[in-house]
């Protein structure tokens, strides 16, 4: 059956298999093929920002236990109820979003940019668990280059994801490319103002 509801995310981000409720973490054992690595760098590429954004994407999915309510950012409240309605990337879409807008302003959240906003954050945290798992890839050193230092050092540049690209570059140091692509962003970090990347 057909949704006829429209689809917020590109179509390969869409069919991304890990649920909500796990973080869109890959699953530990994800096995280390050719198949899997090109869909990473499929959704990697999908996800990447087209310009820099005005301000970073918080981070992934907080895990913070036995903590006062107050110790969460505001906005975990409002990713609790999109999560439970978007169970899977696939089921982002305009209408799921205009739902839980609505029910958000009615409690008086504000809701400036609502779908633009939680549609990108949506997109950062697939793009962080993805290049989590790239990051893991140490083996596969060869297999990763040089498209995910590429990668990696424009997400940082651009705001989304950047402690994970930053992660992944250091698990994969021993890559030139990986190398020069922090020495790059340590250089960048420092004139941005954002602090060393290494």
């Amino acid at each position: 059956m057909i949704s006829a509801e429209t689809p917020l995310l590109p179509d390969v981000v869409r069919v991304y298999p890990f649920s909500w409720g796990s973080g869109f973490v890959w699953p530990s054992g994800t096995e280390e093929s050719e198949k899997n690595l090109a869909y990473a760098r499929d959704v990697l590429e999908a996800c990447l920002p087209r310009a820099v954004l005005a301000l970073p994407e918080p981070p992934e999915e907080p895990v913070v236990w036995g903590c006062e309510d107050d110790a969460y950012p505001e906005w975990t409240g409002i990713r609790a109820v999109l999560r439970e309605r978007m169970p899977y990337a696939r089921d982002v879409t305009a209408e799921r979003m205009a739902d839980v807008e609505a029910e958000c302003a009615r409690q008086g959240i504000d809701t400036t940019d609502f779908e633009e906003v939680w549609t990108r954050r949506i997109t950062a945290w697939i793009a962080e668990q993805t290049m989590h798992w790239c990051g893991l890839m140490v083996d596969d050193e060869e297999a990763l280059t040089p498209w995910l230092m590429d990668l990696a050092e424009l997400y940082v540049q651009r705001g989304m994801a950047a402690e994970k690209a930053v992660w992944a570059l250091r698990c994969t140091k021993a890559v030139p490319e990986s190398r020069a692509a922090l020495t790059r962003l340590d250089a960048y970090m420092g004139t941005a103002g954002r602090g060393p990347a290494v």
